[in-house]
């Protein structure tokens, strides 16, 4: 049989399939079938600055919306703790235990924020 080893982003694959961004890898069964059926990578679904941007925005109006009618509804929404890019970290990860192959994530933004750590 051929050798069919590849070398990507310093990676060593056992072969060429890198399996891209789409919404299939955010399901670990599907990434756990992909691995099965000879994937040696994994592209995981990329998040944009502006998919960051506009859930902050939509967080903020939705949290803040009754702030001026009655005290009473103070607590109508709750805090959120699980909610735009550390839900897709969280999910990245369960992707990432679920399977023995390397999964990239992808990121796409342009800015730098003060006070964002990339590390978290």
């Amino acid at each position: 049989m051929a050798n069919l080893t590849a070398k990507y982003m310093g990676l060593n694959l056992k072969n060429p399939v890198i399996i891209g961004a789409s919404n299939l890898v955010k399901d670990q069964d599907h990434v756990r079938r992909m691995e099965d059926s000879g994937a040696s990578a994994i592209v995981y679904k990329t998040l944009f600055e502006e998919q960051i941007e506009l859930e902050r925005l939509q967080l903020s109006e939705e949290l803040n919306q009754y702030n001026e009618r009655h005290a009473e509804m103070i607590s109508l929404f709750p805090d959120i703790q699980h909610a735009g890019p550390t839900e897709h970290l969280m999910n990245l990860r369960k992707v990432v235990e679920s399977v023995n192959i390397p999964v990239i994530a992808s990121l796409n933004c342009t800015l730098k924020r003060p006070g964002w750590n990339m590390r978290n």
